[in-house]
């Protein structure tokens, strides 16, 4: 009789779990069916016209010039976006969907509306637009969630204009949290998802089971350009933080420790002897007056771990420091020769506003892609937009500019001098010891 009990009371409790399964699937569904029908006001489709540079062959074009092709042509790009202010009509987008727009048209739940950029933080490709023309109950806003606190394996939900089919809804996992060096943007800090994202998707939200924004869609990594299981998105703290910053009209701050920093490689390894299982990035030099040389900090330190957490790159690193906060003290610990150490280090806002590098005005910045910066009698390379005219020329970071012109410069005001009054640049280079010339057309 017992033995029966048992046989009758094993599918009883199969038959109990799927029904279990089934109404928790069941009130799953309707919650992503509410977060749906709520975004259509609130989930923007952005369409945007602007002027594009023709890239030609900038060899060719410096020796014997090429009048006949048009130097530029009008071009249109589309992406998403979402309301971050109802009241406002403050819309929240990639930079790289409304960069250099010259006409922004925003569709929300089928209506139009006429936009204008507000700011754009290329670094972190995040951007701002503001659409006046509307009406109360138009347009819905959509709460931010503290991105800090998600976890691996929650649903995510993405939403937008995939191949520009509006208001597409996808569903999956948060598959990890921390992405960096994919070399997307120069601050790096992605929230990894399986929710399918797709050209299109750029801007959208990405939200989590209860409706709110967890980050922004951004890219995804795929061999065929299209979605293949991975995308990424920026992180909503992120985000809250930047365009707060733009809505004020203010240049974008980040905290800055006053130090050069570079990855670890086998070389630098067996120098130091540092194991093959620790994680963190080389100290190659101290600001005097920084933070870093009042924190205690010297060259050839190995920093492991910021703010009790374990660094694993550069960019990881960057992206920690930038986003820090002022005046509190933050734990560092570090290798120095061969021993463990605990330091502290206090971020100071005048710090960052005294040392920001000199870059080449927004003039040239626009037209060539690239910053540069004055470090130690050289002019060196500190960032490369993709897709820009120093891009296609092959500049990369790093890069040493020797001369300009066949002239010689030793700071940013010399190498911008020579750079405004010129229509065509030949460049000397060093990399990584060796020279390299390098020709590009800027007019």
């Amino acid at each position: 009789m017992q033995k029966l009990t048992k046989i009758i009371l094993l599918p009883l409790l199969f038959l109990s779990f799927a029904v279990l399964n089934a109404s928790d699937m069941h009130d799953l569904e309707q919650e992503v069916i509410k977060i749906s029908e709520k975004a259509k006001k609130s989930v923007a489709s952005i369409k945007v016209e602007r002027t594009e540079k023709r890239m030609a062959d900038p060899f060719f074009d410096f020796f014997f010039g090429n009048p006949q092709q048009p130097r530029s042509r009008k071009s249109q790009a589309q992406g998403t976006g979402f309301v971050i202010d109802e009241k406002e009509g403050f819309i929240v987008t990639n930079n790289h969907v409304v960069e250099k727009s010259e006409k922004i048209e925003v569709i929300i739940d089928g209506k139009t509306f006429s936009a204008k950029l507000i700011g754009t933080d290329p670094h972190t490709d995040v951007g701002l637009v503001k659409i006046n023309d509307f009406k109360k109950g138009d347009i819905q806003e959509i709460k931010f969630a503290d991105s800090d606190k998600i976890k691996v394996g929650s649903f995510a939900i993405a939403i937008g204009n995939p191949f520009g089919l509006s208001n597409s809804v996808t569903f999956g996992i948060i598959s990890a949290k921390g992405r960096s060096g994919m070399r997307v943007t120069d601050y790096e800090d992605f929230i990894q998802t399986d929710a399918a994202i797709n050209p299109g998707n750029s801007g959208g939200p990405l939200l989590n089971i209860e409706g709110e924004v967890i980050g922004m869609n951004t890219a995804i990594l795929s061999q065929s350009g299209g979605y293949m299981g991975i995308g990424l998105a920026v992180p909503a703290n992120m985000v809250k933080d930047i365009t707060q910053q733009l809505r004020s009209g203010k240049k974008i701050q980040r905290a800055m420790m006053g130090i050069v920093i570079q990855e670890l490689n086998d070389d630098i390894r067996s120098y130091f002897e540092i194991d093959k299982t620790t994680t963190g990035i080389l100290v190659a030099g101290v600001e005097p007056n920084s933070p870093a040389e009042k924190a205690g900090l010297q060259q050839y330190d190995l920093i492991t771990k910021f703010d009790n957490k374990e660094i694993e790159n550069t960019s990881q690193f960057r992206t920690a420091v930038a986003f820090s906060p002022y005046g509190k003290k933050i734990p560092l610990e570090i290798i120095r020769n061969g021993k463990k150490m605990k330091l502290e280090v206090v971020l100071n806002k005048d710090y960052q506003l005294a040392q920001t590098p000199e870059e080449m005005d927004a003039k040239i910045l626009e037209e060539l892609g690239m910053t540069l910066l004055d470090n130690k009698g050289k002019v060196t390379v500190s960032n490369v937009e993709q897709g820009s005219l120093a891009y296609q020329a092959g500049i990369m970071n790093g890069d040493v500019i020797v001369a300009i012109n066949r002239q010689r410069v030793k700071n940013v005001a010399e190498a911008n001098k020579i750079i405004s009054k010129s229509n065509k640049l030949l460049l000397t280079i060093n990399r990584n010891g060796r020279n390299l010339i390098v020709v590009i057309p800027i007019h």
